[in-house]
């Protein structure tokens, strides 16, 4: 098995499992809200996580807030920093994910979906919410969140900035100085599934109620075991992500050499930078669907895009502007730390015989080839008429057998 839909979920990691089964094993039962010495137990180790937390992300352990995941925690960021507002300018960048997409569109205000590029003119009032994807699902763009969230900031320090870190997290490093709220997924970091964080700097409402625990910004029973795995994950992940970062970008350059090996293959990338973690690619001819399918067969696992959009068959490649064809034939490979370039290698290879195979039986044809050939046929067709009418019109010319492609 090759396991490349890192982007979707990732592996549990070694620390995280050993800290599942410790836990597991010991006298860590308690609810973190008992007073007795179990709860209490598992209220330090919470704190401990959300210490070691915030020593990653550059921020006080009071400023983390556990979650279910990273949809909750989208969720809980825009919706819980938007509630009791009014008059709210909202900019995000269009290639957020559908739990960012989706929670701004409830808030039934326009939403200028655009490249952050673009914001510098359109910034204006002062309750502004900026979202910014830090690397985008579906392509791996990174987008500089220093930089934009900086510039914001100068224009309306009022501003308050979101982040979705879920595919950034512990793999890329950005400074969040300027960032007010953070999400991020322990899932995608070789954690627990069911298990997510924000970090909050600025006052967010709570969208349900009960418990008070967390301040009452995210109500109900911690999981202490899920939180525990999620910050050992994410300590291990960060102290290795030089290292993981250079292991998987060269990964990436094997596949992506498929480009200049195979005609009309194609990256998808619209930033200049890209995470080297995630490598969207299009095999004209090919459908995504059916690459994935026939990859899957052969234990090797990608994916067309966020596993959130799967029903959408790339609609967020063609909101992007790629023409149908090109959306259509796009699959995603997706890394991490476990993999290795051996790996590469055979998929690699894998991937060239069943885009060969599959446009083989479409009878498909490179673009070259598809203008020679109806070069080659409108030529044909001439030469045929002139036969037929037995004269030239008045814009014919002889065709020489030299010239013609038909003999």
């Amino acid at each position: 098995m090759i396991y490349f839909d890192n982007a979707a979920t990732t592996p549990i990691c070694a620390v995280a499992r050993e800290s599942v089964l410790v836990s597991m094993e010991s006298d860590n039962i308690g609810n973190p809200s008992s007073p007795h010495a179990l709860g209490l137990t598992a209220e330090r180790n919470i704190k401990s996580a959300a210490q070691n937390l915030a020593s990653i992300l550059g921020c006080q352990a009071s400023e983390v807030v556990f979650t279910s995941g990273g949809t909750e925690s989208n969720n809980l960021g825009i919706l819980g920093a938007t509630r009791g507002r009014r008059e709210i300018q909202i900019l995000a960048t269009n290639q957020e994910h559908p739990s960012v997409i989706q929670p701004l569109q409830h808030l039934g205000y326009d939403v200028n979906f655009t490249a952050p590029s673009e914001w510098e003119a359109r910034i204006c009032g002062e309750k502004t919410i900026a979202c910014i994807t830090q690397v985008a699902s579906e392509t791996g763009d990174i987008f500089d969140v220093p930089y934009y969230a900086a510039m914001i900031k100068s224009k309306n320090p009022e501003a308050i900035i979101f982040v979705d870190g879920a595919q950034g997290f512990c793999k890329i490093g950005q400074s969040l100085k300027d960032v007010d709220i953070y999400a991020f997924s322990g899932h995608k970091i070789h954690g627990l599934k069911g298990v997510g964080g924000l970090m909050v700097r600025k006052k967010i409402l709570p969208l349900f109620f009960g418990g008070g625990q967390q301040k009452g910004i995210r109500p109900g029973t911690e999981n202490t075991i899920g939180i525990m795995a999620m910050a050992a994950a994410a300590r291990f992940q960060w102290q290795n992500r030089e290292t993981y970062y250079n292991s998987v970008s060269e990964i990436k350059k094997i596949l992506s050499s498929l480009v200049e090996e195979i005609p009309e293959v194609y990256i998808n990338q619209m930033e200049k930078y890209a995470s080297p973690f995630i490598l969207n690619m299009s095999f004209i001819g090919v459908n995504g669907e059916t690459l994935t399918s026939m990859l899957s067969s052969k234990g090797i696992y990608i994916s067309m895009g966020t596993a959130c959009n799967a029903t959408k068959k790339n609609a967020p490649l063609a909101m992007l502007g790629l023409d149908s064809e090109r959306a259509i034939s796009a699959v995603r490979f997706s890394f991490s730390g476990m993999n290795t370039v051996e790996e590469a290698i055979q998929v690699k290879e894998t991937v060239r015989q069943c885009v060969e195979l599959l446009r083989k039986q479409r009878r498909w044809e490179p673009l070259s080839e598809r203008k020679t050939s109806k070069g080659l046929r409108s030529q044909g067709s001439k030469e045929r008429r002139i036969k037929k009418n037995g004269k030239r019109g008045k814009n014919n010319r002889n065709i020489k057998s030299e010239e013609s492609p038909i003999n």
